[in-house]
C-alpha cells in the first residue's frame, strides 16, 4: 500500500512541475523553430477583461476617468470637445466631453514597419513613433462621415484615442495614411485600416477596444528577413 501511495505521489509531482507555467511559473523548453517575440512586443498583453470570467476578449477593466484626467490623460479631438487636457507630449488636445461620460470608448493600438514586405509582425520589425492615428466613422447609408478623433502615435508606436457616444448605427475604423519613416513609406494592403465596434449592443461589453496593429513596410526587404522568416516557419521566401 505504502509502494502505491509513493506512486501516486510520484506522478502528483510530475504532473505539477510540468503544468506549473500555466499558472505563472516558467514555460516548458521552446522547441527549435518556435517564434520567441523580442523584449518589446509589437502589441502588450490585452488589460484585464472588465467581468471575471466573461468572454468578452476586447473589453478593458473599467477605468477611473476622474483619476486618469487628474494624471494628465491624453485623447484626441472630436466632435462635441469641451474640456482642454495636456497630452503626454506636451501639448494640448481636446477630450469630448466628461471623462464620466456613459458611452465613452477607449481604443488602443499601435503602429509599426514591416521590413520584410509580408505584412504581419517579425522579429525586426519596429513601432513608428509620431504617426498620424484617425479613428473615423461613416453613416451606414450615405456614407457620410460622421464623428472623427485624431491622434499620434508616442515613441513605442502606441496610440489611444477616446470616443464619446454610442455609435451603433456607424461603421468606425482606426485608419493611418502617412509613414513619418522615410525608411518605411509604403502603407500596407492590408492592414491600413482597421475596424472597431462603438457600442455596446452587439455583444461587446466595456469602454475598452483593443484594434489590430496598422503597419507599413519598406521599400526593400531587409537582408535580415531570410533569418527572421526562417524562425517563423517560412522558407523559399
Amino acid at each position: 500500500m505504502a509502494g502505491y501511495a509513493t506512486i501516486l505521489f510520484l506522478l502528483s509531482m510530475a504532473t505539477t512541475a510540468h503544468c506549473s507555467w500555466i499558472s505563472g511559473g516558467a514555460p516548458p523548453p521552446v522547441k527549435a523553430g518556435d517564434y520567441v517575440p523580442l523584449g518589446d512586443d509589437l502589441l502588450d498583453i490585452p488589460p484585464p477583461l472588465s467581468e471575471p470570467g466573461s468572454n468578452d476578449a476586447l473589453a478593458l477593466e473599467e477605468i477611473d476617468y476622474a483619476a486618469y484626467a487628474a494624471a494628465g490623460g491624453s485623447g484626441g479631438e472630436g466632435k462635441g470637445s469641451t474640456t482642454d487636457m495636456p497630452a503626454a507630449n506636451g501639448e494640448k488636445r481636446i477630450l469630448q466631453e466628461k471623462e464620466t461620460s456613459k458611452d465613452m470608448f477607449i481604443i488602443q493600438g499601435k503602429v509599426y514597419c514591416d521590413p520584410c514586405r509580408i505584412q504581419i509582425p517579425t522579429k525586426i520589425s519596429y513601432p513608428l513613433a509620431g504617426t498620424k492615428v484617425s479613428l473615423v466613422c461613416h453613416k451606414a447609408d450615405t456614407d457620410e462621415e460622421s464623428y472623427r478623433v485624431d491622434g499620434e502615435s508616442d515613441a513605442k508606436g502606441k496610440y489611444r484615442l477616446e470616443a464619446v457616444g454610442d455609435h451603433a448605427e456607424e461603421m468606425c475604423e482606426i485608419v493611418v495614411s502617412e509613414s513619418p519613416d522615410p525608411n518605411c513609406p509604403e502603407l500596407m494592403d492590408d492592414e491600413n485600416h482597421v475596424k472597431v465596434s462603438l457600442t455596446n449592443k452587439h455583444g461587446l461589453k466595456g469602454k475598452g477596444r483593443y484594434a489590430n496593429p496598422l503597419g507599413f513596410m519598406a521599400s526593400d526587404a531587409d537582408p535580415r528577413c531570410k533569418e527572421a522568416l526562417d524562425e517563423l516557419g517560412f522558407t523559399g521566401i
